[in-house]
């Protein structure tokens, strides 16, 4: 099982490299958001080659669509695969707090696009919420891209099982959010993530354990609260015994 950790974007340089470090060793890959709730803060494009560069690690940037038109999107693609990136989610984004959107591409448009002008380079992912239904999910599943992040995996057990089944069968990876709380952020994540499962550290890992036969990795988010993630990926870790 491959460990992911979100890391929020921040212009500080030194908070950047502080939040690197604490994931460094203990997560797999970094995934930035891209304008997370909509406000511009740090590229994460820019981010994810700048810590591939410096530190070594792999990178997931978020690619927010909404902000794009065709000539943007191959541009900071091709930006991607030339500093060695190997990944790339692409996502519609929340709303702008500044500007406007630009309504050109769909994530499904964006990836046929990637597709036929880059040869798999970066390999592309999305969202996926088990909140849609199956044949909304078949669709996305059968789009030209490589994984997807699987929102909301809690929601059916067993609605996971079928999803995981058809990924198999169309060589497409899944990885599930991990949404984890400390006491420092637990009230804000709850109110920020409003119909989404947030666990402690130990219903984490409980859960972790109970999907592992059926994605192919995770990804931990604690908004706010890097150390929460670094600590839940130790402890998935070594429940799964992954080192």
């Amino acid at each position: 099982m491959r460990i992911l950790g979100e890391l929020e974007p921040t212009k500080n340089n030194e908070k950047l490299a502080k939040r690197v470090e604490k994931l460094a060793g203990v997560v797999d890959a970094i995934d930035i958001p891209e304008a997370p709730m909509g406000k511009p803060i740090a590229h994460a494009a820019i981010l994810a080659a700048y810590i591939k560069a410096k530190y070594g690690i792999d990178a997931i940037p978020h690619v927010r669509v909404s902000d794009l038109n065709t000539v943007g999107l191959l541009s900071i693609l091709g930006g991607l695969k030339a500093t060695g990136i190997e990944e790339a989610v692409l996502l519609k984004g929340d709303q702008p707090i500044v500007g406007k959107e630009v309504e050109e591409l769909t994530v499904e448009s964006a990836a046929e696009v990637a597709s036929s002008r880059l040869g798999g380079k970066p390999r592309l992912g999305a969202m996926m919420s088990l909140r849609y239904p199956l044949e909304a999910i078949t669709k996305r599943l059968q789009a030209p891209l490589d994984f997807y992040l699987v929102l909301r995996p809690s929601h059916s057990l067993e609605k996971l099982e079928q999803v995981s089944k058809l990924a198999k069968s169309l060589n497409k990876r899944l990885y599930t959010y991990v949404i984890v709380a400390s006491s420092r952020n637990y009230s804000k994540l709850r109110e920020m993530l409003v119909g989404q499962p947030v666990y402690n550290i130990d219903e984490a890992v409980r859960f972790v354990t109970k999907i592992q036969g059926l994605v192919d990795g995770i990804l931990i988010s604690s908004p706010g609260d890097v150390d929460t993630i670094s600590e839940t990926a130790r402890r998935i870790k070594k429940e799964l015994r992954l080192d």
